[in-house]
């Protein structure tokens, strides 16, 4: 059954449609192709293929630890892997808002380390030493990147971002406004906020391929995961005005210990994070031709469902402090991925990469990212899971 909000975001995409197909320059084009000559109709067969490319969590810094804030303004950060992030579409996952000041009110107020020096009955000249800095709660953390790193992003080759995650929310709604604000500035197209999709064309000559991006998370400001019937609907509006669907993802349990995916409900601290397997296989049921997720911090297993990708975890990606990265946290993976013109899977590759603390994705030699991604698609998927080759190639089983 199709909801309201569903409704209405059919007759936006329509609106949009016809109007694209009426104006070339209102469709976004990823290919650069040749400009449309508006003066004429222009036949257009959707026969494209779409090369699309994904990774995790991005954060480049943030205001609210210590040296948060890469030194040399994060312009080498993607040096070394910004040549893999090429592609009709470049997807990250955007960890937190822009914000250059301010305070998170998510934790709640700051533990302050002396309460009795902090009495205010007192005056300053009866203290004995000066009040201590307040300190942050632990276990909880906010995130808030310097608006001067986005164009880093746009740099390195990233089209678009994902703001579906737990994150995205850290310093309040205006905030999160003033990030697609900035993002928009910089031709970053976003996406994962209720109402907020990403629609694409991508041409080449007379052929073209419509792309739809939809993210999902655990939290109300964007489209719930946990609510399977609801995600179904919005996934089965979307899926009819597009030619390409991908859903992302942010939700699981997070660490070191979260390599596989659950076989039922994950929590974190006892927080709800979702169904996955369920819930990704009632989106592809309904109309997604991928799903793509991130949000345990490490890389997790890939299955085929009726014959669709599922990538369960892309990990941690580009994370400059705040996250931390020992043993398989600090392993990740591109993700290139080929889907024909009608959404069905021509290829995918992972290509293994490692992170160094404070210096960003670097090639890794030794592939570990790539003999987890075989051992955990192995235990947790069997004869549903991709086999992934020598060179990180993602075929079906």
């Amino acid at each position: 059954m199709t909801t309201p909000l569903a409704t209405a975001l059919i007759l936006l995409a329509i609106a949009a449609r016809v109007a694209a197909a009426q104006d070339s320059t209102l469709v976004q084009d990823t290919t650069s192709a040749a400009p449309v000559d508006t003066a004429a109709p222009t036949l257009i067969r959707r026969a494209v293929t779409v090369h699309l490319v994904f990774t995790g969590d991005i954060n480049l810094g943030t205001i609210t630890i210590d040296s948060g804030v890469p030194p040399d303004s994060g312009v080498a950060f993607f040096s070394q892997v910004d040549s893999l992030l090429k592609g009709d579409l470049v997807v990250g996952n955007f960890e937190g808002v822009l914000a250059d000041s301010g305070e998170s009110l998510k934790c709640g107020p700051p533990e302050h380390p002396d309460t009795a020096s902090a009495d205010s009955t007192l005056r300053p000249r009866h203290r004995k030493r000066p009040l201590p800095k307040p300190k942050p709660h632990p276990n909880c953390y906010a995130f808030g990147t310097p608006s001067w790193l986005a164009p880093r992003l746009i740099e390195a080759g990233f089209t678009h971002l994902n703001q579906a995650n737990n994150h995205a929310n850290d310093f309040g709604s205006a905030a999160l406004a003033r990030t697609e604000l900035v993002f928009d500035s910089l031709g970053l197209r976003h996406y994962g906020p209720l109402e907020q999709i990403s629609i694409d064309t991508v041409r080449q000559g007379d052929s073209a391929t419509v792309v739809g991006l939809l993210g999902f998370t655990t939290y109300p400001f964007a489209y719930n995961l946990l609510d399977l019937e609801r995600s179904a609907a919005v996934v089965d509006s979307v899926k009819r005005l597009v030619d390409i669907l991908i859903v992302t993802f942010h939700g699981g349990t997070e660490g070191a210990g979260a390599i596989h995916t659950g076989r039922g409900p994950e929590f974190l601290v006892g927080e709800p994070r979702g169904d996955l397997r369920k819930w990704a296989r009632r989106v592809l049921l309904a109309g997604a031709d991928a799903v793509v997720g991130h949000g345990p911090h490490v890389l997790r297993g890939v299955e085929f469902y009726a014959g669709k990708p599922i990538f369960y975890s892309l990990g941690n990606f580009a994370t400059y402090r705040g996250f931390n990265l020992e043993g398989p946290m600090g392993l990740t993976a591109v993700l290139q991925l080929q889907l024909d013109g009608d959404g069905v899977f021509r290829s995918a590759r992972m290509i293994p990469l490692r992170q160094v603390p404070q210096a960003g994705p670097r090639p890794d030699s030794t592939r570990a990212a790539l003999r987890l991604l075989r051992r955990v698609t192995k235990q947790d998927f069997g004869k549903l899971g991709a086999t992934i080759g020598a060179d990180g190639e993602i075929t079906p089983p």
